[in-house]
């Protein structure tokens, strides 16, 4: 089924894009310097322009860190062995970003340049996916070093790894499960969410609902029988108890502060971290408080919270959810 693209790229954005692409194109050889600086350009900038600038925020804090924390990202897998990247296929990446849509890059479903396999075998030791044949690096949400395996299907379980492209990692009283996301008119429910730009509209807890495509204005009436808010662009669903509910802005906060459902009924998000009560991270109407990511170096939980800032991961001790936010190295890992 075809898929919607919920925001569209600012026509800055577009000449921006060019300039970059036809300055690459005009050198005769390229830098991984500069390759990953101008991935880490469109990459931000996307993130941004399909957000409203809302996912910049709630990820990264600002733009200045989006485009340092990507670049390192870059460099770092390029410089993994056996891996099938290079300098000239990350600008063929770059060059696709123009038509790379908003849905697409929300679900994690990149264009084949911007997706490259590697060398190693499965089983093979890996920190990034583009070292894997398969293309996919398994075990790697609590670890450094991970194992080349076949990408996730739909049921696989993603409580030690992340899942794969077009999917969306779901925890429920079955466990944490990859999911595909729902397109366009397809069936939804908790367990089976829609993808970026739409929302999950009729599902109760014993019926199952249809995707259709998310509200985007501020003051436009929602829920029931009318789809929800797009809450990749920071609105949520929301009003006074007793009266008709319309798409309100859902708040940034920091550290410290309160943040899930509000007693107003309003909705706090936390800006470059995430929002926990005593127990983890908050479910459904619940309130708790924002702990900002720690920093590189910094103790972190996978459970309880603070996380850490990608590229780091919280490297946990063996048994518990306590770890170091630590940023991964394909050289440490074989």
């Amino acid at each position: 089924m075809a898929r919607t693209t919920r925001t569209t790229w600012a026509p800055a954005a577009t000449v921006l894009l060019a300039a970059i692409a036809a300055a690459a194109c005009g050198k005769a050889t390229i830098t991984a310097d500069e390759a990953c600086s101008d991935l880490a350009t469109v990459g931000c900038m996307k993130q941004a322009t399909c957000t409203n600038g809302f996912g910049t925020g709630r990820v990264y804090g600002d733009m200045t860190t989006c485009l340092a924390r990507q670049k390192e990202s870059c460099l770092n897998a390029l410089a993994a062995p056996a891996q099938g990247n290079s300098p000239a296929l990350v600008e063929k990446c770059v060059a696709d970003y123009a038509t790379y849509s908003c849905s697409d890059f929300g679900d994690n479903n990149p264009p084949a340049d911007c997706a490259p396999v590697g060398a190693r075998a499965l089983d093979g030791a890996c920190t990034f996916n583009g070292q894997c044949a398969s293309g996919f690096c398994a075990k790697t949400k609590d670890t450094v070093c991970g194992t080349c395996a076949p990408a996730p299907a739909a049921g696989d379980s993603c409580a030690a790894s992340n899942c794969g492209h077009d999917e969306i990692c779901v925890t429920d009283t079955s466990g944490s499960l990859c999911q595909i996301r729902g397109t366009l008119n397809s069936t939804c429910s908790n367990a089976n969410p829609c993808g970026t730009g739409l929302s999950c509209v009729g599902s109760t807890a014993t019926a199952s609902g249809t995707c259709q495509n998310a509200l985007t204005t501020v003051g436009a009436a929602c829920g029931g029988t009318m789809p929800g808010c797009d809450n990749n662009i920071g609105l949520h669903c929301d009003g006074p108890a007793g009266t008709g509910k319309t798409c309100m802005t859902t708040a940034l906060v920091g550290d410290g502060m309160p943040c899930g459902t509000m007693g107003d009924g309003s909705f706090v998000q936390c800006q470059q971290g995430d929002c926990y009560t005593a127990t983890g991270l908050i479910t459904g109407g619940q309130q708790g408080t924002c702990k900002a990511d720690a920093s590189d170096g910094a103790a972190c939980d996978t459970n309880l919270g603070p996380g850490c800032t990608p590229p780091a991961r919280c490297i946990t001790t063996s048994g518990t959810t306590a770890g170091t936010c630590t940023i991964p190295l394909g050289s440490t890992c074989g």
